[in-house]
């Protein structure tokens, strides 16, 4: 198989161009070079892959299932999980495991309520009467069945990449948007999250769950740390350079206590609205 095509980013945070600047080589595997921006502090993947012309090899529901696979295969890494597993476990402990439709529940008013890289709606189905779901979804098959689900609760799916979708919604239409598990792989997170103001409601909320990379886990398992997934994960949030970045593309961060980003969680949750 021939190696995907490739396109070069400046820093998503600062807009620097770091090309002449050294490969992060503590985690940076042979083919994808993350990069540190001596400026602004965000680390990213400088390179990321031509999704347009490689959307059926790379699509993110292949290459998650073919990352898994390969994790399980290795015994380092079955050993490695497990002890992860027990820190998650002892987490929780701390902070009970979040979910978005009760935190939508809780901080948004009744109205449409917007899932970024929303896969096959399960988040959307599970949010209360009072919200009429929308998503955004690249991948067409996964969309499709989304649709069959919204469409009933007079909600809609647009397939586009979320940052193009973003900025193509009606000003101030959402009370709630949400990002799990999505700004990471997106290759314009500035732009995502400015469409999320734009797209905002006055009062209305973002929530965002991403990869921690300043976690204690990820220095305690370096390579082999849950949160690395190349080329799949292009950013590498700390709690400094997402609120940054939220101030950035105009959000105010409204929660973000350190219970949402313990150093022994693999992942961190905010809280924005328009600033």
């Amino acid at each position: 198989m021939n190696a995907p095509a490739t396109l070069h980013r400046v820093c998503p945070l600062c807009r620097r161009d770091n090309r002449r600047e050294p490969v992060y080589a503590a985690y940076s595997p042979p083919d994808w070079a993350l990069k540190r921006c001596p400026d602004c502090g965000f680390v990213y993947l400088e390179r990321i892959p031509d999704y347009a012309a490689t959307a059926e090899t790379l699509a993110w529901d292949h290459t998650f299932l073919a990352w898994h696979a390969a994790r399980d295969r290795a015994p380092a890494q079955r050993l490695l999980s497990r002890l992860g597993r027990g820190i998650r476990i002892g987490t929780h402990l701390v902070r009970r495991r979040r979910r978005m439709d009760e935190m939508i529940a809780a901080l948004a008013a009744p109205g449409p309520v917007l899932d970024v890289g929303c896969g096959k709606g399960s988040q959307l189905a599970k949010l209360p009467p009072q919200y009429v779901p929308y998503g955004i979804e690249i991948s067409p098959g996964q969309a499709e069945v989304a649709q069959r689900m919204v469409a009933s609760r007079g909600g809609a799916i647009m397939v586009k990449p979320g940052a193009t979708a973003l900025r193509e919604c009606p000003a101030g239409f959402f009370t709630g948007i949400m990002m799990r598990s999505y700004l990471e792989h997106e290759s314009q997170p500035r732009a995502a999250l400015e469409g999320a103001a734009h797209a905002l409601a006055p009062g209305g909320v973002l929530i965002i769950k991403v990869p921690n990379f300043a976690s204690a886990n990820r220095r305690v398992f370096g390579r082999r740390w849950c949160g690395f997934r190349f080329p799949d994960h292009m950013n590498y949030f700390t709690p400094a350079t997402l609120t940054r970045l939220c101030a950035a593309s105009g959000l105010a961060v409204r929660e973000f206590s350190w219970l949402d980003r313990l150093p022994t969680s693999d992942n961190m949750w905010l809280v924005a609205q328009r600033a």
